[in-house]
């Protein structure tokens, strides 16, 4: 009878073992992804919205006094000029709380701001500018409601690894300018260390402006 019996729960043991599911998560390693102001990346012919963008060697061969200038020598937009370092984006007759302002993914302005002329460009080296690039028309759907005229996008230079500086560890740059019509004053200085991990970009600039005085004969 014992015999039986142990038998009898032997086998009621082997039949309770539950069955070990698999485990069904599976890994996707994805490839670099680039992020730009359009979030996401694609050609200006596919591209429904008019784009005009102001290259490195177009900012580099105008040589402006103040990044206000730069966008109005591009002859892209319209600046306002109330000062001569500062200056406001006017795009399609849309300025200050209507145009959207960005550097680097930041946004300079925002709608309450204020409804007057904005001077926020006088905040950006325009030596330390890569490109500008000038959305017209609303672009409310990707930067907010206070992007409805348009918006100006600011990348600004970013530190070089070893293999982008053709293996140079250290490497820089020095400019300076002089404008007679106003005695304009301006100096800048950057410096990149590149390593293979890691890159450091440092800058300093100096800017002074003179005061525009009227001529003599004026009112005729």
């Amino acid at each position: 009878m014992k015999s039986i019996f142990t038998t009898l729960t032997l086998l009621f043991s082997i039949s309770c073992f539950s069955q070990v599911a698999n485990d069904s998560l599976q890994m996707w390693t994805l490839d670099e992804v680039t992020l730009t102001h359009l979030r996401y990346e694609q050609s200006k012919r596919n591209t429904a919205q008019q784009i005009e963008s102001v290259s490195l060697k177009q900012i580099e061969f105008q040589s402006p006094q103040t990044l206000a200038d730069l966008l109005g020598e591009s002859g892209q937009l319209t600046v306002q000029q109330s000062q001569q370092a500062g200056g406001s984006p006017v795009i399609r007759g849309f300025e200050a709380s209507r145009v959207l302002i960005v550097v680097d993914g930041v946004r300079m302005n925002n709608l309450i701001f204020r409804s007057g002329h904005l001077q926020n460009l006088i905040t950006v080296d325009r030596y330390m500018v890569e490109s500008a690039d000038v959305l017209f028309g609303p672009s409310s759907s990707v930067y907010g409601s206070d992007a409805l005229g348009g918006v100006v996008y600011l990348q600004t230079k970013e530190a070089k690894m070893l293999s982008q500086t053709g293996n140079r560890k250290f490497s820089g740059n020095f400019l300076s300018n002089y404008n007679t019509v106003n005695n304009g004053k301006s100096m800048h200085l950057d410096f990149n260390i590149a390593q293979g991990k890691w890159a450091a970009l440092s800058a300093v600039s100096y800017n002074e402006l003179g005061d525009l005085k009227m001529g003599k004969r004026r009112n005729g």
